[in-house]
């Protein structure tokens, strides 16, 4: 890791997106906060969340063809603009007048759409731009990175929204946006791929999404495994949905649990950076995913047992800890494997299914939650997480051996 922070291009990559994530966090947080404590609903936030999922279940194919075709960096800066110009109008209007419902669903949208560029082009131009062996400390700094920025956000969002408003929440983005866009245009970044680029300039998206769909089709066990290895993420955003609901009816409690599990969330995430490597030494790639997805599931069931904060807050621990365990193994196994002209496709389209199942949970747990409460939103969850652990046993075993046999043509290269 430290080899890898010494390297000038990857501290600017690293510190851009502390910027940005930090804000996105906040905004998060505060929409998410406010949507439920004025409505006194779940209603409201679980329609923005549904409509969100269904727009990037169908932009998302579309993003992915855009990231194998441009740059990776240029896809960032771009981001980090929208980012800026759209936050940055709305915050203004928050000094001079009240927000009205639209407007939060604007914003809600807005980040939501940042978070379907950011991630598959950040994985893409950490594939393209940095070494193989570098790529389980790449990934782990950029997790302890993320989670660093969510602590933060954790710790300021109740602090801002509670002492100066939404606005200034607000603001405070699209300002990281913009210091995130300044230090990400200085990174020395070459498009290597430029070459192929152009020679799919004439091609149709939908005919590189079919490539794409070919690809993980012939691939035995990807697609199974893909949907899997998603689970934990997938029930990591469905609780957006469910935790402020189930802090504010059935625990009672105020923001400050919210904010405090954001924290611990967080804090589980950042162990899981630092420590996730030494866990697949000692037990291997395989019985560590299926360990944190199982983990998983265990924490909710017992959350729901103790419906008290402290249990919130702790359970948000391993949350952390799983999810961020899962995906990293997930993201360097996939850095291994899928071919460097393929990778933003092959994200794309996996988020795109992650965004399918969202959007099933988030309309069911909408329409369910206000008459059996959140609990039960959880406890579907933790059910299916105990299914994707089945589905990363039954099908991870086929991608480790195409990974042995990449690293040994490498070798021998």
């Amino acid at each position: 890791m430290r080899e890898v922070f010494a390297y000038a291009p990857f501290r600017k990559l690293f510190f851009s997106n502390l910027f940005s994530g930090f804000g996105q966090g906040m905004t998060m947080i505060g929409i998410a906060w406010f949507l439920v404590e004025t409505t006194g609903s779940a209603q409201l936030l679980g329609s923005t969340m549904f409509t969100s999922a269904v727009l990037m279940f169908f932009i998302g194919p579309y993003i992915g063809t855009l990231i194998d075709r441009y740059s990776r960096k240029k896809m960032l800066l771009v981001e980090n603009l929208i980012g800026f110009g759209v936050l940055g109008m709305l915050a203004i209007w928050g000094f001079f007048g009240e927000y009205t419902e639209w407007m939060l669903i604007v914003i809600y949208l807005t980040t939501t759409f940042m978070y379907q560029i950011h991630y598959p082009t950040q994985s893409a131009l950490v594939q393209e731009t940095f070494e193989p062996k570098h790529y389980n400390s790449i990934n782990s700094l950029l997790e302890i990175e993320g989670q660093t920025a969510s602590v933060l956000a954790g710790a300021f969002a109740g602090i801002l929204l509670s002492s100066y408003g939404l606005h200034v929440v607000i603001i405070f983005n699209a300002i990281t946006y913009l210091f995130a866009f300044t230090l990400l245009s200085t990174m020395t970044y070459t498009f290597t791929l430029e070459k192929e680029a152009k020679q799919n300039q004439g091609v149709a998206w939908t005919e590189q999404l079919m490539e794409s769909w070919r690809y993980i089709r012939q691939k035995k066990g990807f697609l199974l495994f893909g949907i899997s290895a998603l689970m934990p993420f997938i029930a990591v955003m469905a609780t957006n949905l469910l935790k402020p609901v189930y802090i504010s009816q059935t625990l009672q409690a105020g923001v400050s649990v919210y904010s405090l599990g954001e924290v611990t969330y967080a804090l589980g995430a950042v162990a899981a950076g630092l420590l996730v490597a030494v866990v697949v030494r000692k037990m291997g790639q395989l019985a560590a995913m299926i360990g944190n997805t199982l983990l998983f599931a265990i924490a909710i069931v017992v959350m729901i047992a103790l419906p008290y904060g402290w249990a919130l807050i702790a359970a948000y621990t391993f949350y952390g800890w799983s999810n961020a365990s899962v995906r990293l193994i997930r993201q360097s196994l996939y850095m291994t494997v899928v071919p460097k002209n393929q990778m933003g496709r092959v994200m794309s389209f996996f988020n795109s299914i992650g965004m399918m199942m969202r959007l099933v949970l988030i309309g069911m747990f909408t329409a369910m939650i206000d008459y059996t409460g959140a609990g039960v939103g959880y406890l579907v969850l933790a059910g299916l997480l105990l299914l994707a652990a089945i589905g990363i046993a039954a099908t991870m075993r086929y991608l480790l051996a195409d990974a042995k046999a990449e690293a040994a043509v490498a070798t021998q290269e």
